[in-house]
């Protein structure tokens, strides 16, 4: 009896989490990519893209801000280097809201670094749209 509630709960959190839409489900959905391995294998090389992705628009955002005419230096500089402060500050916070996330998931049965991944692209991708949106000018 234990373990049909539990097999019944496992279900059901497993349900859950596949009706969710998220950037890393739309690129790596584990409906169709049946083995564990290669859905994690899919979820690193994600997160490496966006990574790398996140990189380039910061560097591009960063370059453009110190062209910027806007404002003299060293004003320039210093808006230059708190953006570049704020993006490392922005990604230790999310990989340790992703840590967390993937150890509270692990405990209701899963592995902590499939939900470890699937959060750490979700922000990524997420961290991205937002800088394209936000700094379009300076992406031109």
């Amino acid at each position: 009896m234990r373990i049909s509630i539990t097999l019944m709960l496992l279900l059901l959190v497993n349900a859950s989490v596949r009706a969710e839409t998220t950037a890393s489900r739309l690129v790596c959905n584990p409906d169709r990519i049946k083995q564990t391995n290669a859905w994690v294998d899919c979820l690193q090389k994600s997160l490496d893209e966006s990574e790398a992705r996140l990189e380039s628009i910061t560097a591009k955002i960063a370059a453009a801000m110190q062209k910027a005419d806007m404002l003299d230096e060293p004003k320039r500089s210093e808006n230059r280097e708190l953006f570049e402060t704020t993006q490392k500050r922005w990604l230790a916070l999310r990989d340790d809201d992703c840590k967390s996330y993937g150890a509270h998931r692990a405990g209701l049965g899963f592995g902590a670094a499939q939900f470890r991944l699937m959060c750490l692209v979700d922000e990524s991708i997420g961290r991205i749209e937002t800088l394209k949106s936000r700094y379009a000018e300076e992406l031109k």
